[in-house]
């Protein structure tokens, strides 16, 4: 189970990087397109602390196997990513 939320995370990490290259090639030159960048870069980024405790803790009660605690750190860190493409989204609605 955990492994076919890897690979959708994966799939999903794909998408949402193709997009945001190509709103940096587009907007991101100019000043509203970097402040976009930045803001929701700022607002997803300290999820990574976040999904590294919740990941600590359910090891220290369940203790995952390798396997179990690679791929609940690959979920973690590209849903990171994948939040900052919808605060992406979000912001560029919000400042357009």
């Amino acid at each position: 189970m955990l492994q076919w939320l890897a690979l959708l995370a994966v799939i999903l990490f794909v998408v949402s990087s193709f997009l945001t290259r190509r709103f940096m090639k587009d907007e991101g030159a100019y000043e509203k397109g970097k402040f976009i960048l930045y803001k929701s870069r700022s607002d997803a980024f300290p999820l990574i602390l976040a999904g590294w405790a919740i990941i600590y803790f359910i090891n220290e009660f369940f203790h995952l196997t390798y396997s179990q605690f690679q791929d609940a750190i690959l979920i973690a860190v590209l849903s990171v990513y994948i939040i900052q493409f919808v605060y992406l989204l979000k912001y560029r609605k919000q400042y357009q």
